[in-house]
């Protein structure tokens, strides 16, 4: 396993766009939140009764996950990149030519997708803290398991990228259809089975991307955002059982592909 890390460290640890894009994940990450911190300092100043975006303890780590949530398109795109840039310059028929196993190739993607997870909640978690302490003062862990459904909605969004990239091979129409499926498809397809199939609004929360986002939602005062959602537990399940599906296909697809 570690052998299989560093073989993909050195294919990293020189290319210019997976750093560029790691940059402007933890750039907009902390920028997003400075903007919407300052703002909500100054209504703290001003002794006005309105949270719109909580960044005292123990509410920061749910705002932060939240915020970070729509900026996992960056990592989403590092990961399609690190596997389309094997097709497009042939690497992983080299790899498999000086004796690295099909298996073996496509578990190095997947063990830098779960590192590329434990940075980006890592980061999370960080800038959670920072800000935390920043607006309150003291520390706590309450709410911390935020932080952890955070790392759940990086796996499944890093895990959906690659199983793009590996079906389709090409970073450029992987990352339009990642991009397009995630802001508008699944939202029409989820739409459209609910109110037209099934005739209710539950099918939503059991999407691909859609059911990692609820884990993580936003509240704003006292509303709080998917009501109607199915309990913590289950949508846990469900994200387990798309990454599994995720990892198996891309297995699969990997072994059996004509390279």
């Amino acid at each position: 396993m570690l052998q299989l890390l560093k073989i993909e460290w050195l294919k990293v640890k020189n290319y210019k766009a997976f750093w560029i894009f790691l940059g402007l994940y933890v750039v907009g990450l902390f920028g997003i939140n400075y903007v919407a911190f300052q703002f909500q300092d100054q209504i703290k100043q001003a002794n006005l009764p309105i949270e719109l975006f909580p960044y005292n303890f123990p509410r920061v780590y749910q705002t932060i996950a939240w915020v970070s949530s729509w900026l996992l398109y960056f990592p989403g795109m590092l990961m399609i990149l690190l596997i389309s840039n094997e097709y497009s310059f042939k690497t992983h028929r080299q790899n498999i030519i000086d004796g690295l196993l099909r298996r073996e190739f496509i578990t190095a993607k997947i063990l830098s997708g779960i590192v590329l997870a434990v940075i980006t909640t890592l980061i999370c978690m960080l800038i959670a803290i920072g800000f935390g302490l920043s607006f309150s003062g003291s520390f706590s862990f309450d709410g911390f398991e935020y932080i952890g459904y955070s790392f759940i909605q990086s796996l499944c969004y890093l895990f959906f990228a690659m199983i793009l990239a590996v079906l389709l091979r090409r970073s450029g129409l992987a990352m339009a259809i990642f991009f397009l499926y995630g802001l508008v498809f699944e939202q029409m397809i989820g739409g459209l089975v609910d109110s037209k199939i099934l005739n209710s609004h539950n099918f939503w929360y059991y999407m691909p991307l859609q059911a990692s986002d609820v884990l993580v939602p936003i509240t704003f005062g006292n509303d709080i955002i998917y009501k109607e959602a199915p309990s913590v537990t289950v949508l846990i399940i469900v994200c387990a059982i798309y990454i599994g599906l995720y990892c198996f296909l891309s297995i699969r697809k990997f072994e059996t592909d004509d390279l």
